[in-house]
C-alpha cells in the first residue's frame, strides 16, 4: 500500500483519473454560436455530455467565423458524439487527421479543433471538480498569471502623449506593455519591408520617451507585424537596444528560414516570434535551431491547451521563456490564462484594453460579464482564477443572446 502510494503521487493526471465520473461520460451533441464579444468575431462551441455537464469553448476568429461553424459542425461533430470526453488527445488526433486536407493542420480547420478542445478540458476539469490548470501537464506553477497590456502613446515622438500612455497603464496597473513601432506604411497594407534610416530614427526617439515615461522597471516588447526585411530588422533592433526591450516581435516574415538565425545571433535584444504558428511542427525550427530567444504562443491557433503544452516542454528544453499572443475573447483567454498558469518559464499574458469596458483594468479582450465569473479576471495587471471548477465560466447566455450574436445567426445552431 505504501508503495502504491507513493507512485501515485508521481501520476501527473491523478485528479482526473480518480474522479467517480472516470470513462462514464459520452459525448452527445456539439453546438456553436457566432458573436461579437471581443473586438473580432468568434464561434462559442459548447459540448454536451450525458453526465448534464457541459463544456464551453471559443474559436479563433477567421473574418466572420463562418468557416469555423463549418467545420465544427459538419466534420468535427460526427467524429466526437457517442466517444468518450477522457479520450481527448485520440480525439484530437482524429480530428486533426480528418480536417488535414482542408488546410494542412493550419487555419481555420485547426481553429476549429481548438475550439472543442478547449470545451473538452472544461467538461474534464467539471467531471474532476477540478480548475482546468490543476489537471493539466501537472498542475500549475503559479495562482495567478502576468499579463501585459498591448497599446502604444497616441504618438511616440510626444513626450506628453507618452506620458499620458504611462499614465493608463499606472492606473490600470500593468507592469508591462506591448508597442507597435512606427512605420510608414500600414502593417496590413505593405508595398515593402524595406525601412528607411528616418524610419528607424523615429523609432529610436519614441521608444526612448515611451521608457522615460514609463520608467526602468516597466517591460516594454517592440511590436512589429512579421513585416521587415533582414537588414531593416537589426538597423531597428540596434535603434531600440537602448531602452532594453522585453523583445522585439516578429521582424521578419513568417516562415522559418536562416535569416531568423542570423538576426537572433547579431541582435543586440531578445527575438520573439509565433504568434502566427500551428502545431509543434511549426514552432519546431525555431526553438532547436536557436532561431530565435523567445517564443510566442497564440493558444487558440496553435492548437489547444494540450498541443500549446507539448510546444512550451520542447522550448523549455531549449531554455527558452514562453509568451502568449492573444487577440480571442474572454472565454478563448481564461482557457489561455489557465494553460499560462501551467508553464514554468512564462513570460507574460496578452490582454487587450481598447474596448470601454476593460478601461478600469479589471477585465479585457472585450466583455467580461458573459464568463459569469464571479471574480475580476484582471488584478493589478494579473489574470486571475476564482477556484471553479474546468474553466470556472458560467456563460451567461441571455447576455450573449441579447448583445453579442452575430446578425443573423441562430442561436446554438
Amino acid at each position: 500500500m505504501a508503495t502504491a502510494g507513493a507512485a501515485s503521487a508521481f501520476i501527473p493526471y491523478l485528479d482526473l483519473l480518480a474522479s467517480p465520473n472516470a470513462r462514464k461520460v459520452k459525448i452527445t451533441d456539439i453546438k456553436c454560436v457566432r458573436t461579437k464579444i471581443g473586438f473580432r468575431p468568434s464561434l462559442l462551441v459548447k459540448v454536451e455530455t450525458d453526465a448534464g455537464i457541459v463544456g464551453i469553448g471559443e474559436c479563433h476568429h477567421d473574418e466572420n467565423s463562418i468557416g469555423a461553424k463549418d467545420i465544427v459542425l459538419n466534420v468535427i461533430k460526427p467524429i466526437l458524439v457517442g466517444q468518450d470526453p477522457y479520450d481527448l488527445e485520440r480525439l484530437v488526433f482524429k480530428m486533426s487527421t480528418r480536417t488535414s486536407y482542408y488546410g494542412g493542420n493550419h487555419g481555420i480547420p485547426l481553429h476549429a479543433i481548438t475550439g472543442v478542445e478547449f470545451a473538452l478540458w472544461d467538461i474534464l476539469g467539471k467531471l474532476a471538480d477540478q480548475p482546468v490548470h490543476n489537471i493539466l501537464g501537472g498542475g500549475p506553477h503559479r495562482k495567478q498569471v502576468r499579463a501585459y497590456c498591448t497599446g502604444r502613446p497616441r504618438d511616440l515622438l510626444s513626450k506628453d502623449s507618452c506620458a499620458e500612455f504611462a499614465e493608463r497603464m499606472k492606473k490600470q496597473k500593468f507592469t508591462a506593455a506591448k508597442v507597435d513601432f512606427i512605420r510608414d506604411q500600414r502593417w496590413e497594407q505593405l508595398d515593402n519591408r524595406m525601412m528607411s534610416n528616418a524610419e528607424v530614427d523615429r523609432n529610436a526617439r519614441g521608444f526612448q520617451n515611451v521608457r522615460d515615461a514609463v520608467g526602468p522597471d516597466f517591460d516594454i516588447a517592440v511590436h512589429a507585424h512579421w513585416e521587415l526585411d533582414f537588414d531593416s530588422a537589426l538597423r531597428v533592433a540596434h535603434a531600440v537596444a537602448p531602452i532594453r526591450p522585453w523583445w522585439f516581435e516578429d521582424p521578419l516574415p513568417i516562415g522559418y528560414n536562416e535569416q531568423w538565425i542570423k538576426l537572433t545571433e547579431r541582435s543586440p535584444v531578445p527575438i520573439l516570434t509565433g504568434e502566427n504558428l500551428y502545431t509543434r511542427d511549426d514552432f519546431r525550427p525555431f526553438i532547436v535551431n536557436a532561431a530565435v530567444n523567445k517564443i510566442e504562443i497564440d493558444i487558440s491557433m496553435a492548437g489547444g491547451l494540450l498541443e500549446a503544452k507539448k510546444i512550451a516542454d520542447l522550448a523549455e528544453t531549449y531554455y527558452m521563456p514562453v509568451a502568449t499572443h492573444n487577440v480571442a475573447g474572454p472565454v478563448a483567454t481564461v482557457a489561455s490564462a489557465h494553460w499560462a498558469a501551467t508553464v514554468r518559464e512564462f513570460a507574460g499574458h496578452e490582454a487587450f484594453m481598447n474596448n470601454p469596458l476593460n478601461a478600469d483594468g479589471r477585465s479585457c479582450n472585450g466583455d467580461n460579464a458573459v464568463l459569469g465569473y464571479g471574480v475580476d479576471l484582471l488584478k493589478d495587471g494579473y489574470l486571475q482564477f476564482n477556484g471553479k471548477p474546468g474553466f470556472g465560466i458560467t456563460l451567461d447566455e441571455k447576455l450573449v443572446k441579447e448583445k453579442y450574436m452575430v446578425a443573423g445567426e441562430t442561436w446554438w445552431d
